[in-house]
């Protein structure tokens, strides 16, 4: 493994990206790999065979825009420490830069310079801030492919508040939950780590609940925060996912998605960490829905994109009728590769029917909501009001009962009150 990291190390200065791509069930020695595609700047990449996705993958693998000899330098306002970064770099050596008398930036060598990859910075505040606003700049070097050196400088401000509701209102929560949900996947090495992952999350949403959410009269539940109501949710996604949960089987396969969500863009780090969810309508038409097992109903065809993996369900109803069939798969195949039309690592994209074995990735990945209250479940799931009674009825007799919680069951387990859909 040394040797590998020597390896990539050496590859890089020579301006060489090493991407691994393998196909195949046989085991490939990932941990002995990794290093070498890591360290040159590249991605280890796994396939179950030599087909679509291995040949996109190959494509854009060789024909992406990568600059070299990166490096990448944060500065802000002197109140403000950077504690932690996490993506396709390290710190870089003092000699590495140029530095200034007083120069308090913090320098990052990155092992490659690419649209598909992302920086993930966590700052603590030094002493309480007296000024009306926080600066910072970000300057990336690079050579291009050409070989043309190349600086890039941004620089951008943030308005401080004194009152609790702003300060929460100003949360990004897409951008919340890929932070903590990258600094969580980093500790996670091994299965062990995961398993304790999983309960660091659950500690950390109680923690939020009790520092800005307020205590239910007459009880002992909190509510969450309103103006971060989405956060628990993507959080649940990824304690049951396939970064932290248990639903892909091999470690390897875990190891090699878990490094590409740490160095991936945020687009694709969002979708790794909570599926999309859209749902064919009769007439061509698609409708985006919470990634509940409510939308598993017979008569439609359902897209969930999971950021490495795209699933194209179609319900045993539809799939009687030939022609009906047909017509959805193929807009359903449209979607999903307009969804995935500049990503890399492409992802794999897998159809199935109703009550196939192969149907079994798609439930898995779908939050067990028919487990909740009929109340519950149309506050979370409107669309569930405009079904007929018998095609309701259908759906609730089809579910599996088995012991994972639902979002709800989670919350409550927790002593906290579910937060209303945003």
């Amino acid at each position: 493994m040394k040797y590998m990291e020597s390896l990539g190390h050496e590859a890089r200065r020579h301006s060489t990206i090493v991407d691994i791509l393998c196909a195949g069930t046989c085991p490939v020695r990932v941990p002995v790999l990794q290093p070498l595609a890591k360290c040159s700047g590249g991605v280890l990449l796994l396939h179950d065979d030599f087909g679509e996705a291995f040949g996109v993958n190959l494509q854009r693998a060789s024909t992406k825009a990568a600059g070299s000899h990166g490096l990448f330098e944060i500065r802000c306002s002197d109140g403000m420490l950077v504690t932690q970064v996490i993506g396709p770099g390290e710190e870089a050596s003092p000699d590495s830069h140029e530095t200034f008398k007083h120069d308090t930036s913090f320098c990052i060598q990155m092992h490659s310079v690419e649209g598909t990859q992302s920086f993930s910075v966590s700052l603590e505040t030094k002493a309480d801030i007296r000024n009306d606003f926080i600066y910072f700049q970000f300057a990336v070097r690079y050579s291009n492919m050409y070989q043309t050196e190349s600086t890039r400088v941004i620089t951008s401000r943030l308005q401080t508040v004194d009152g609790l509701s702003a300060y929460l209102s100003s949360v990004q929560e897409d951008v919340a939950s890929v932070i903590i949900g990258k600094r969580t996947v980093l500790r996670a090495r091994t299965a062990s780590d995961s398993l304790d992952m999983r309960l660091t999350i659950d500690e950390r949403i109680k923690d939020i609940a009790l520092k800005f959410g307020t205590q239910v009269p007459k009880s002992k539940l909190y509510r969450f925060p309103k103006e971060l109501s989405s956060l628990p949710e993507c959080l649940f996604h990824l304690r049951r996912g396939p970064l932290l949960g248990s639903i892909i089987g091999h470690e390897d396969e875990r190891s090699v998605l878990r490094s590409l969500f740490l160095n991936a863009s945020f687009d694709l780090s969002l979708r790794m960490l909570a599926p999309r969810c859209i749902m064919h309508r009769e007439g061509g038409t698609f409708e985006e829905l919470p990634a509940y097992d409510l939308t598993m109903q017979s008569n439609c065809a359902v897209v969930l994109d999971h950021g490495t993996d795209i699933f194209i369900w179609l319900g045993a109803e539809l799939a009687t009728q030939e022609g009906q069939t047909q017509a959805a798969l193929a807009a359903c195949r449209t979607l999903a590769e307009e969804l995935s039309e500049l990503r890399f690592p492409a992802p794999r994209i897998l159809s199935f029917r109703e009550g196939s074995s192969q149907a079994r990735y798609f439930v898995s990945r779908l939050i067990p909501a028919h487990k909740d209250p009929t109340y519950e479940q149309e506050s979370r799931f409107p669309q569930l009001r405009t079904l007929a009674p018998e095609l309701r009825a259908r759906l609730k007799s089809s579910f599996i009962h088995f012991d994972d919680p639902s979002f709800c069951e989670w919350m409550r387990s927790l002593k906290l009150v579910p937060p209303e859909p945003s």
